[in-house]
């Protein structure tokens, strides 16, 4: 009887760890989203405690217009982005629309494809595509009376003369005064400011253009100077966040060459 009882014993304890199976792992953590004007890129830490588990398959990337949606912990009852388990640790969800603000989120799915937990540290990553420009502007000269090509509305893309900033809808103009270059507001022209657009900016430094995912510090000032390799941060009056990398100043020639994202969402500070 007591044999018969042992048997018994063991094959319960036998089923309860075999149907359980492979143990549920720990979600990585988000260090970074970098946008474009179709796609978000999603970067995580890599972490070898869940990596080198046994039980570990891969990654699963959750992309919703819905960040409630996300707080379950059973994974298995959301639709993932990806169409099989990421072995990397970046993924790029293509084909979003830039109208929409999404929650992205990752989970680490098992070998018996069961998905682990949310991260409770950074459940998930706010993000939304934006459009992206390059353009060409000239230097205005500081008491020149009508400066060509210098004003520009962010929103477009479009370049205009400085004496027209206000019926274009202008939301920043560019000068130069010596070797100091910089971008101003609008509305502090000082021949042209009447009725004109009100711009804030802040200059980050030196750095690459995707580096900065988030802007951190709020735009306050209405003239910032920059160099070359400057990364700066500008707001619309509207509430639009502007980030803007100078590729490059040919102070001779006049003219600045810049890259930006417009995120054309108000009040979004991601890009």
């Amino acid at each position: 009887m007591k044999r018969t009882l042992l048997i018994l014993e063991f094959v319960a304890a036998w089923l309860f760890v075999n149907c359980n199976g492979a143990v549920l792992i720990q979600a990585p953590e988000m260090k970074m989203v970098i946008m474009n004007e179709t796609h978000v890129t999603v970067i995580w830490e890599m972490n070898s405690a869940i990596e080198d588990n046994t039980d570990f398959l891969g990654y699963n990337i959750y992309v919703y217009t819905d960040s409630i949606a996300l707080l379950t912990e059973t994974g298995e009852e959301l639709n993932k982005f990806n169409s099989q388990p990421v072995q990397d640790t970046m993924f790029q969800a293509d084909g979003l629309v830039q109208d929409s603000i999404y929650y992205i989120q990752v989970r680490t799915v098992n070998k018996d494809n069961r998905v682990g937990q949310y991260s409770s540290v950074m459940p998930f990553m706010q993000v939304s595509p934006r459009p992206e420009f390059t353009v060409v502007m000239k230097l205005a000269v500081v008491g020149q009376n009508v400066n060509d090509s210098c004003a520009l509305r962010l929103s477009d893309a479009t370049i205009t003369a400085d004496s027209v900033m206000a019926d274009s809808g202008a939301d920043i103009w560019v000068r130069i005064a010596g070797n100091t270059v910089s971008v101003v507001s609008p509305h502090i022209h000082p021949l042209y400011g009447v009725d004109a657009r009100m711009t804030r900016s802040y200059n980050m430094g030196t750095g690459d253009f995707d580096a900065f995912p988030e802007a951190t510090t709020e735009p306050e000032l209405f003239e910032v100077n920059f160099n070359a390799g400057d990364i700066l941060f500008a707001k619309t009056e509207d509430g639009n966040y502007v980030k803007i990398y100078v590729e490059s100043i040919d102070a001779q020639a006049g003219i600045v060459n810049i890259l930006y994202a417009y995120q054309n969402i108000a009040e979004f500070p991601y890009f």
